[in-house]
Parts: C-alpha cells; sequence; structure tokens
C-alpha cells in the first residue's frame, strides 16, 4: 500500500510537502528520509520532534514501496542531545507534556526495534545523549569524520534510555559499554567506528551520498529477503527491548526520589 505522495519533481531526490515543524520528510525511489530539522538548535530533541519523528515513521514504514529509512540531520549537527529549555526547565510539548513523558523516549524504541524495513542513520557533527541512543536499533549507522558522539547522562544526572542499556552492549561489548556510561565518554567517529559503535565513516560531505548510495543498492532485492535477514539477527528482540525500557525506567524512578 503507497501512503507517501510524492510531489512532481524531476530527478530522483523529491522533497515531500513538509507539514512538520521539527523534521523534513522526502523520497528517493524506495528510500524514505526524516531529516531533523532545528538547526538553530543544532537539532536538539523535543517532544514535539518526537511526535514528528513518529508520525513520519509510521509513514514511511507501513508504505509497501519503501525499503529504506534513514534518518539525518540539517545543518552543522545530527542532534546535539535534549534541548535545554525542557530538560532542565519547565517547558512542555504541545501535548502538555514534559520530555520523558512522550511517546518518542517511553516506548518508541520498541516500534523501530520490530521495523521490517532497513534502518539507516547519517550523523555528522554533534551527536550527544539521545542524538546517538534515538539510532542504535537502526541496522547501520554511517558518520560524518567530524562527527563526535557523546554519553553525556551521568553527569547529568539521568541515564540512557530507549533500550540503550541491551542494543548499546550489543554493539560494542558489555564492557566497553559501561565504560562509555560510566565516563561520560566522547568519541570521534574513527573511535566509533573502531569499537563497532558506527559501519562506516566518510569524508565530510559526502554523507548524504554515501547513504543514498546504500540505501539505492537495495532496490534489487527482494522485500522477503530483506526482513528475513533482519529477524535472523533479532531472536527474542522484543522481550529483551521491552525488559530494557522497564528497567531502566524503573532505575530512573528512584534518581527522582
Amino acid at each position: 500500500m503507497h501512503l507517501l505522495k510524492k510531489e512532481p519533481q524531476n530527478g530522483l531526490h523529491t522533497k515531500m510537502k513538509n507539514s512538520y515543524e521539527n523534521i523534513q520528510l522526502s523520497l528517493e525511489e524506495s528510500v524514505a528520509k526524516i531529516y531533523l530539522d532545528r538547526p538553530d538548535k543544532l537539532n536538539a530533541y523535543t517532544p514535539d520532534m518526537g511526535d514528528e519523528i513518529i508520525d513520519a515513521f509510521r509513514k514511511a514504514d507501513s508504505d509497501d514501496s519503501i525499503k529504506v529509512i534513514g534518518f539525518l540531520g540539517n545543518g552543522q549537527s545530527f542532534c546535539a542531545g535534549a534541548d535545554r529549555e525542557f530538560l532542565t526547565g519547565n517547558k512542555l510539548s504541545k501535548s502538555g507534556l514534559k520530555i520523558g513523558e512522550d511517546e518518542f523516549i517511553k516506548s518508541f524504541v520498541l516500534e523501530l526495534s520490530k521495523s521490517s524495513k532497513v534502518l539507516i542513520a547519517g550523523l555528522h557533527g554533534s551527536c550527544v545523549g539521545i542524538g546517538i541512543t534515538m539510532v542504535l536499533p537502526f541496522d547501520l549507522r554511517i558518520a560524518e569524520i567530524n562527527s563526535t558522539i557523546s554519553f553525556p547522562f551521568i553527569k547529568l544526572g539521568i541515564l540512557p534510555g530507549l533500550a540503550s542499556t541491551y542494543y548499546l552492549p550489543l554493539l560494542v561489548g558489555k564492557n566497553k559499554a559501561k565504560e562509555l556510561i560510566l565516563t561520560n565518554a566522547s568519541l570521534s567517529a574513527t573511535d566509533a567506528k573502531d569499537i563497532g559503535l558506527v559501519n562506516q565513516v566518510v569524508p565530510n560531505g559526502e554523507l548524504e551520498a554515501s547513504l543514498s548510495k546504500i540505501s539505492l543498492s537495495f532496490d534489487d532485492i527482494q522485500i522477503n529477503a530483506l526482513i528475513a535477514a533482519k529477524k535472523a539477527f533479532q531472536p527474542d528482540l522484543e522481550e529483551q527491548v521491552q525488559n530494557a525500557i522497564n528497567n531502566e525506567r524503573n532505575l530512573l524512578k528512584t534518581l527522582k526520589n
């Protein structure tokens, strides 16, 4: 079922008519790309951004013509973490929610994890806190050489969420994952690749082209084969991710008492 409608335009890359304030959605043949779009704030995350990501993702995920969903950021960075006005202030989302009460942070990672699409993240500039944990469930992560990936949770008095306590050890090993969190680590793109956190490092300015090249390479592959390949690496996925979400949520409550 085709749910994403393109505006008539020549060429492969077709920008959708954007009805969002914090993101953009675009199509490139079988690829849907979601761009975080608060460049003046280095794409700092807000609950309203989360709601828009969920809406765009669900449209792409339910469209049979889409094989790949990519996440990227407009401007100088992918995502410089949570917006401080929401994180440390009293600012609420349009629906009246504090950061952490929103669906994106509370439960959306389970939906990401179960997606049958190939999920690819394109990272550049600052990728801080939720700016890296949101893409840990992805199948591939590509980073420009200028990327800096940071885990500042402990010094902020919070814990990493979005089931990152499941995904981070899965990617880099338990000991390294614990080190990254306990030391509030900051990694270069090369360091991140060396430990398995990102799959590929590309020169500055080549992120978009690299992501598109990989994405379009799936065009000649049957969608059922892609789905089966993903499932082969995800035994007991739903249970593991839900357990991590519950554990993270319960531990966070102890910090607020």
